[in-house]
């Protein structure tokens, strides 16, 4: 019998993706990409040095004579460029492998004469699903794929296209079969989770409540939502998360840059007026120690001093609790890479560094205001001490024993600017 593995990078929907695959080909699998025959490598394709990445191991795996299918985001991307980077390489459709046979397929690519380019094929899940967690404490649901905006150096909506919701039927049923198999954290995602049900006449806050009447002890941890589509439904959503103990206090809205000038030439559809309206309602509702976090990319093309600087105030003015910072790189296929001139790469690197600095102080400060406190912690895995999350969605280790899946109380006795570090009481 054929020995495949199954490699998976990038966001969580992606993971969540290669834990269905994983469940077909369950027959076949081996942990070690060393054991396997065929490996299929679920890959992102966001950001420059993640392809990179990616595309590397692929060709080390193909000089040593594996079998590679790539798939996902990096398959869909541009399959005629990805094809000439990695020669040798199955470019396969991620629905092509949910519906094939998996014993037929396998045969398939193994009699292939030259590598197979299968992709456009648009995803269709339907749940509930099979598959291998993860984490058997963790269930993360894509509850829907593509997106509203035309952000000028993204891929996802030449990949995705617009947004296309799974119906809430389907959704709920997923997070009943996950909840009977012992999962204690609901995770939910989308490119924009905010825009769930805008194609189907429904929205996330209804998906949300449907959820919430299972009386079951978890935790749902909601994914990033744009500001422009987090708005329509702001008022409801955050009045929900404020009275809901099973809703981790926590936001992702991405803001990409301080300057109006660098979001109109990314057509993000939002001003930094608005953006700032919508951070501080979201403080105002679920209080100062809730957990927001945004999302920066630093460099982009034309982007000046003053626009840098910009963005610096707007993190110092703002305190976001997590910022994740991605210096820009272009991306085939963008309207961004074509926007000229580009920045040095000596001065993305120094503003990526300041950045950084702030970045860091600023987390660094507010976890800061968690030392002496006692938290409620639902503890999900173990990375050499016991890894939990709070009820802000704070990451809290503790040395101390504990059954994983349940909720102790930690008191924080210190604190880096990524974590909480305390004891159970």
């Amino acid at each position: 019998m054929s020995r495949v593995a199954i490699f998976v990078s990038g966001c969580s929907m992606n993971q969540a993706l290669g834990e269905i695959i994983k469940s077909l080909y369950r027959d076949m699998l081996v942990d070690s990409i060393q054991e396997a025959d065929v490996i299929i490598l679920n890959l992102c394709a966001v950001k420059k040095p993640t392809e990179d990445r990616g595309i590397s191991l692929a060709r080390k795996l193909i000089r040593s004579q594996k079998k590679v299918i790539i798939t996902g985001c990096l398959a869909e991307s541009d399959p005629i460029r990805i094809s000439k980077l990695v020669r040798g390489a199955h470019l396969i459709s991620l629905q092509h492998l949910l519906e094939l046979p998996p014993e037929e397929f396998i045969c398939r690519i193994k009699e292939a004469e030259k590598p197979i380019i299968s992709t456009g094929l648009r995803l269709n899940i339907c749940y509930p699903s099979k598959r291998i967690l993860r984490n058997p404490l963790v269930g993360i649901v894509p509850i829907a794929f593509g997106c509203t905006n035309y952000c000028t150096y993204c891929l996802d909506k030449r990949i995705w296209g617009s947004t296309k919701s799974i119906p809430p039927h389907m959704l709920i049923d997923e997070v009943r079969n996950l909840l009977r198999k012992g999962v204690r954290e609901i995770r939910i995602t989308a490119h924009d989770v905010a825009a769930y049900g805008i194609d189907i006449g429904t929205n996330l806050v209804e998906l949300l409540e449907n959820i919430l009447k299972f009386e079951d002890e978890f935790m749902i941890r909601i994914g990033m939502a744009s500001p422009n589509t987090f708005s329509q439904i702001a008022d409801d959503l955050l009045s929900l998360m404020k009275d809901e103990e099973r809703i981790y206090k926590f936001i992702h809205i991405p803001v990409q840059s301080g300057s109006d000038r660098i979001l109109r030439l990314m057509n993000r559809p939002y001003t930094i007026e608005e953006y700032v309206e919508l951070f501080m309602k979201i403080r105002k509702f679920l209080g100062s120690e809730s957990t927001i976090a945004t999302d920066v990319i630093v460099a982009f093309p034309t982007e000046s001093e003053d626009d840098h600087k910009a963005t610096i105030r707007l993190l110092e003015e703002l305190k976001p609790d997590i910022t994740n910072l991605s210096r820009y790189g272009d991306r085939p296929g963008c309207m961004s890479s074509k926007i000229k001139p580009k920045i040095h790469s000596a001065v993305a690197k120094r503003r990526s560094i300041e950045l950084f600095q702030v970045i860091r102080r600023i987390s660094m400060e507010q976890n800061k205001k968690f030392i002496g406190r006692t938290l409620r912690v639902l503890f999900l895995e173990r990375r050499g001490a016991f890894l939990g999350r709070a009820f802000n969605n704070r990451i809290v280790y503790v040395q101390d024993i504990v059954d994983l899946g349940n909720f102790y109380s930690a008191k924080i006795t210190r604190a880096t600017w990524k974590s909480l570090y305390g004891r159970v009481e």
